[in-house]
């Protein structure tokens, strides 16, 4: 016999890629942050008391905003963090809540796949157009590389949750019908 409070075996799968992931991209994304703090730090010491601002720091700064963007996508989607408004949300529940996020992730996957194609398109212009950052002479193409990637593992990320929810994963807190 098992106990109903028990987790359902998708519930601890999820549980598990989203340890998993903080460990990871959560980790890359703290130490980013930190980074970004350290740099507005120097960048704004330099600048009031010796007139001598970061060279680049603007680009720096520009680059790291963008990937701090893009590596928090995937643990918004897997953690279930977006912003919602739940309109129907008290007409929903059971069997047909769990149908509904079925095709909400569908949908979200599909949606986030024409999106990081799109960045990924991007990076190829901008690759064949040779462009640089003014400052650091570095090419920008690689981080939108990165930055779609990032947006190909989100949606992937939809494909799990939609598979989770056909096998029984239970809604997150503030997903429920209230």
């Amino acid at each position: 016999m098992t106990d109903p409070n028990s987790p359902v075996p998708v519930d601890a799968m999820l549980d598990r890629m989203v340890r998993r992931l903080d460990r990871t991209l959560g980790l890359v994304l703290a130490a980013l942050m930190f980074a970004m703090m350290l740099l507005t730090f120097v960048d704004v010491v330099g600048r009031q008391l010796f007139n001598a601002p970061v060279l680049g720091g603007n680009e720096l700064t520009r680059i790291a905003m963008g990937l701090l963007v893009y590596i928090g996508l995937p643990l918004v989607c897997l953690r279930r963090e977006h912003i919602t408004i739940g309109l129907l949300s008290g007409l929903i529940r059971g069997r047909m809540l769990r149908v509904q996020h079925v095709i909400l992730n569908l949908l979200f996957a599909g949606v986030t796949f024409i999106w990081a194609r799109q960045v990924w398109i991007q990076g190829e212009a901008v690759e064949r157009s040779n462009s640089v950052l003014m400052f650091l002479q570095v090419s920008t193409a690689p981080y939108i590389y990165v930055m779609s990637v990032l947006t190909f593992g989100a949606a992937f990320i939809y494909l799990i949750l939609a598979w989770c929810y056909l096998q029984g994963a239970t809604p997150k807190s503030g997903e429920e019908a209230g």
